[in-house]
């Protein structure tokens, strides 16, 4: 086994243990010296930052006196998700790019829910999370 592939191994190990955070961390590691598997953990990066800026916001929810540290912890692991999700897409194969449709879906509506919370306008990334699903389905269905 590589380094490339033992440390995709370790990150996938520590996201199925919800350690969202280290496993984005070591993916991009493996993003670093490799590039076979590069699209998957830049996928699974947007993914576990995804995860990362949803529990910011919930702890932003939760403790007041602390909310907006935890709100711009949110909005730099959105965009870590973001950039890396649409990395993932450009370089993937047809065959994969619906799921990271679905995730650019997830991820747009996390923004959207930050949104809110800031007092912000969510309707544009609501408008993009459907249309992410739209061309999921479609994408889906024709692989």
């Amino acid at each position: 086994m590589t380094e490339y592939d033992a440390l995709i191994a370790e990150a996938d190990a520590d996201r199925a243990a919800g350690k969202f955070k280290e496993a984005h961390i070591t993916y991009g590691r493996a993003v670093s010296i490799g590039h076979d598997r590069n699209h998957y953990c830049r996928h699974m990066r947007g993914i576990c930052s995804r995860i990362v800026a949803e529990q910011r916001m919930q702890l932003a929810e939760e403790d007041p006196d602390l909310r907006q540290s935890y709100l711009d912890q949110a909005a730099n692991w959105l965009a870590k998700s973001e950039a890396n999700l649409n990395s993932a897409y450009e370089e993937s194969i047809e065959a994969d790019r619906g799921r990271i449709r679905l995730d650019q879906a997830k991820t747009e509506e996390a923004i959207a829910r930050f949104m809110r919370m800031c007092g912000g306008n969510p309707s544009r990334r609501l408008s993009t999370a459907e249309t992410y699903r739209e061309e999921a389905e479609a994408l889906l269905r024709s692989a």
